[in-house]
C-alpha cells in the first residue's frame, strides 16, 4: 500500500512539474510564438490581397483596351498598363493598325459621328497619319527580344512598316522590311515567313494607284429590250391552256 501511495506521489510530482515547466515556457517562448503565427497569417492575407489586385488591375487593363476606338486611346493603354504582360505591345500595334487603316480608307479619324460626313484625307494628312503608324511599329520592333512570344509582335511590326513604305511608293524599302519580316519569323513560324516572302516578291506590281470612276463618269445603263409578246393559235390554244374550271 505505501508503495502505491509513493507511485501516486512521485506521479502528482512529475505532473506538477511538466505544469510548471509548460507554464513557464508560455510566460518566455509563448507570446514569440502567438507573434510569428500573426506575421504568418498577416502575409498570407496580404498574399491574397495582392494578388486579387493584381487580377483586378489586369483586368481594367484589358478591359480598356478593348474598348479603345483611336490610335490615341491605344497609345494611352500601354503607356499606362506597360506592366501587364503583351498589353503594351498588343496595344502598339492596334495603334498602328488603326492609322494605316484610316489611310486605307482615305478618311480622317475622330469624324464618325452619326449624320457627319467623314472627310477625305488631305494628302498632308495622309503623310502624317503614315509617319504616325510608322513611329508606333518602329517602337515595338525595337522591343524585340528574338524571343517566342515576341515574334508575332516583331513580324507585325515589320509588316507594318513594309505597308507604310510601299503607301508612300518607296518599293526597295517595303522590301526589305518584308525580307527582314520573313528572316524573324523563320525560326518559329517557317509557314508564315514563306508568305511574308512570297508577298515581298511581288511588292514591285503594286506600284500604280488604282482610281475608281465615280458615279457620274459611269456609263448610263442600257435600256432594256423591248419583248414581243407572243401570240398562240386557236387550235393550240385549248392545248396548252386549261379548261374553264366553270364549264361543264
Amino acid at each position: 500500500m505505501d508503495d502505491r501511495l509513493k507511485e501516486v506521489h512521485q506521479t502528482e510530482i512529475a505532473e506538477s512539474r511538466i505544469n510548471e515547466d509548460f507554464v513557464e515556457w508560455l510566460k518566455t517562448k509563448g507570446p514569440q510564438y502567438v507573434l510569428l503565427g500573426l506575421i504568418g497569417v498577416c502575409l498570407y492575407l496580404g498574399v491574397v490581397r495582392w494578388k486579387q489586385h493584381r487580377a483586378n488591375y489586369f483586368n481594367d487593363a484589358w478591359t480598356e483596351y478593348v474598348e479603345c476606338r483611336l490610335p490615341g486611346s491605344y497609345e494611352d493603354v500601354a503607356a499606362r498598363y506597360a506592366d501587364v504582360p503583351w498589353l503594351s505591345e498588343q496595344a502598339l500595334r492596334a495603334a498602328g493598325d488603326a492609322w494605316l487603316l484610316a489611310v486605307q480608307r482615305g478618311k480622317a479619324l475622330g469624324s464618325n459621328a452619326p449624320g457627319v460626313t467623314t472627310p477625305a484625307l488631305s494628302e498632308l494628312q495622309r503623310l502624317d497619319y503614315l509617319d504616325k503608324a510608322a513611329a508606333l511599329y518602329h517602337a515595338l520592333a525595337n522591343g524585340d527580344d528574338g524571343s517566342l512570344a515576341m515574334t508575332l509582335y516583331a513580324v507585325s511590326a515589320m509588316q507594318g512598316l513594309a505597308v507604310v513604305a510601299e503607301s508612300k511608293g518607296q518599293i526597295d524599302e517595303a522590301s526589305r522590311w518584308y525580307d527582314m519580316a520573313a528572316a524573324r519569323a523563320e525560326e518559329f513560324y517557317p509557314d508564315l515567313a514563306r508568305r511574308v516572302r512570297d508577298r515581298a516578291s511581288t511588292v514591285g506590281e503594286y506600284t500604280e494607284p488604282v482610281t475608281l470612276p465615280t458615279q457620274a463618269e459611269l456609263p448610263a445603263p442600257a435600256a432594256p429590250a423591248v419583248r414581243t409578246p407572243v401570240s398562240i393559235e386557236q387550235s393550240l390554244r385549248e392545248l396548252l391552256l386549261p379548261d374553264d374550271p366553270g364549264a361543264g
